[in-house]
């Protein structure tokens, strides 16, 4: 059937155990009660456990057999205990899994359970009135499933099919899905191709859909892909700003403010930013700060927004001052990586976003240097890269840094030319300008240089400047983000996969690396 987890979910006496069994009979997979595991670990039974050390001690137990049953390799059928998921650590555990909810009337509840001497949250005077209070503060968990079974009246053999049907399709759409671990839980990332064309499914499926939804998007990317996605999505509004890096300002965020209120998204909408970087970083910061928080999907169009900006909840636009120094974390919903939306990239565009590619080739994976890869598989390795660094370092605390490598030089190269070098190509330049910075600080010799100069110039990227002085290159630097304390941050390369931060680097040394970078 399947080698992803099925979950059954829901308040007592809505037939998980049952409808579980069923299933496992069924599919042949094995299946498991959590409640019977804690009682088995226990050596009591629940209500002992209740007697003994509360339902605050049962919730630890209950909590501990959840991540031992998520740990498990390969299919298993689920059934929890009523309140399980309530626990947010419990349903993050079980974030790769298809979860339902199973629902019921609250008379039939009673009905199923009234001889159950096993239910100490209904050891009270009136069962009744207690299912109906624990279901009204339960609702809220319990509605958030995007999977929900009512079992009322229905016979077994029917709620096997209709559940196995659910699997089947829930598996099927987040067949390409792994979780990216962030400070907020987890989100999911689909990379594969034809993903745009299913995108109503997949945002039913994540549970996105049936809400207010803006589609933002630019004035390149709105008559390739946005006004087709919008025949599909009727309820939605498309929202279009200017192309161009010199749009990812401040001006732009008030507009896009403007328009998402225009249309009245509400604190319970959906922003999708689908551009590249510029729209996905603009819109996000939009996301993050519109009624202070609103959900955002990625869905980027671009090789550079693909590989690098649509995953990490960095979000951010530029100023007169500087690259990125207004913006915020603001972790998506989902990402959506869809290569086929790469057969209309221009030619430059690509070349661009192959920048960003072999730097996480010189950052942790060297076979992204090499010419063998599909375009789907460079893409898969370049964001693993990222994913990889981002969750050791959501916060850019340490590691994440690396990922910086040549965007000092890069991100002042940009501001220079008043942004009319692309982001890309900026980045080619700058991963010379490190490596050379790292042979200045006897870091790694001339040969390694001319490797990184050598990969750069195989992709058509540019790997010098000319016609800027390096002086007002170096004073643009000093506006960086990541310099403190007026002390300079940049990463250096102790060799291929070795990126390390330096700081202090006096401008002398920094100026003589300009000179090298200029062409001449």
């Amino acid at each position: 059937m399947s080698t992803r987890k099925l979950v059954l979910t829901g308040f007592m006496g809505t037939g998980k155990t049952t409808l579980g069994k069923a299933l496992a009979e069924v599919h042949g997979v094995p299946f498991v009660d959590i409640d019977d595991v804690v009682v088995e670990r226990a050596d009591k039974t629940i209500p002992e456990i209740f007697v003994d050390i509360g339902e605050a001690g049962f919730r630890s137990w209950e909590q501990a057999v959840c991540h031992d049953i998520a740990a498990r390799e390969g299919a298993l059928i689920v059934a929890t205990g009523g309140g399980a998921l309530l626990n947010p650590a419990n349903r993050m555990a079980f974030g790769d899994a298809t979860i339902i909810c199973l629902t019921a009337q609250p008379v039939v509840i009673y009905d199923r359970i009234k001889d159950d001497v096993n239910r100490p949250l209904l050891n009270v005077e009136d069962p009744q009135v207690e299912i109906a209070v624990l279901l009204w503060k339960r609702a809220p968990v319990y509605e958030s499933f995007r999977w929900r079974v009512d079992t009322s009246g229905l016979h077994i053999n029917e709620l096997v099919s209709h559940v196995s049907h659910i699997w089947k399709q829930d598996t099927a759409i987040r067949e390409p899905e792994q979780r990216v671990q962030s400070p907020e839980g987890s989100y999911p990332l689909l990379i594969g191709e034809d993903l745009l064309d299913n995108l109503p499914d997949i945002l039913d499926v994540y549970g996105l859909a049936h809400r207010r939804t803006i589609i933002a998007t630019d004035t390149h990317v709105a008559p390739l892909y946005g006004e087709a996605l919008m025949a599909r999505f009727p309820k939605a509004e498309l929202v279009v700003m200017p192309a161009g890096e010199q749009y990812k300002n401040l001006d732009s965020v008030v507009r896009m403010l403007d328009a998402v209120a225009r249309h009245k998204l509400d604190r319970n909408g959906l922003i999708i930013a689908l551009g590249g970087g510029v729209v996905g970083d603009t819109m996000g910061y939009v996301a993050a700060a519109y009624m202070r928080g609103v959900r955002l999907v990625q869905i980027p169009t671009t090789l550079l927004a693909m590989v690098d900006s649509s995953v990490g909840g960095k979000v951010g636009v530029d100023t007169a001052m500087g690259k990125n120094l207004v913006g915020a974390f603001k972790q998506p919903e989902l990402v959506l990586i869809d290569p086929r939306v790469l057969d209309t990239l221009p030619p430059e565009e690509k070349r661009a976003g192959m920048a960003e590619v072999i730097k996480a080739g010189f950052l942790a994976d060297p076979e992204l240097l090499e010419e063998n890869l599909t375009m789907l598989e460079t893409i898969k390795r370049a964001v693993q890269v990222k994913i990889d660094i981002v969750q050791r370092d959501p916060y850019e605390r340490g590691e994440r840094a690396h990922l910086n490598l040549g965007h000092t030089f890069a991100h002042a190269l940009e501001q220079v030319s008043g942004y009319s070098w692309r982001h890309g190509d900026a980045v080619g330049v700058g991963l010379v300008g490190a490596a050379l910075l790292s042979q200045q600080l006897h870091m790694i010799n001339a040969e390694t240089v001319n490797y990184v100069r050598e990969k750069v110039r195989e992709q058509g990227l540019p790997t010098c400047y000319r016609h800027y002085a390096p002086e007002k290159i170096y004073e643009a630097m000093a506006m960086d983000k990541k310099w403190k304390d007026a002390e300079s941050h940049f990463i250096a390369l102790q060799g291929i996969g070795k990126p390390v931060i330096v700081k202090g680097v006096p401008r002398e040394t920094v100026l003589v690396v300009l000179e090298r970078l200029k062409e001449t």
